[in-house]
């Protein structure tokens, strides 16, 4: 089975914050009961979307690079408050931003 998941997160998190939220996980665990633990488990089980990971199986990594994204879109770092503008300014924010930078790119950039 091979696991994957199409959402990646980038944080700005300390090896602190991290530390605790390990921490604050173990708590957690160690605090739940049986009971608590069944229920969260069969609940997991009756999602198709979470199969779940058996004893004999084994996570293979991906053979693409992490950065792959196959609908040709890339991420990229915009500020909060420009995104805020172009959002104000109406739903095809996203379009017009993409607009804006192809406008911007150099030209032989395209090539």
């Amino acid at each position: 089975m091979i696991v994957t998941r199409k959402v990646f997160v980038k944080t700005e998190a300390t090896a602190e914050d991290w530390a605790h939220a390990r921490e604050k996980t173990r708590r957690a665990r160690e605090a739940m009961t049986q009971q608590e633990d069944a229920a969260i488990t069969a609940e997991a089980l009756e999602d198709p979307d979470n199969p779940p990971i058996e004893d004999g199986d084994r996570l293979v990594p991906l053979e693409r690079p992490f950065d792959f994204v196959p609908d040709g879109r890339a991420s990229v770092r915009i500020d909060r408050d420009v995104i805020e503008r172009f959002r104000r300014a109406g739903d095809d924010w996203e379009e017009r931003i993409n607009t804006i930078l192809r406008k911007a790119a150099p030209a032989d950039a395209a090539e």
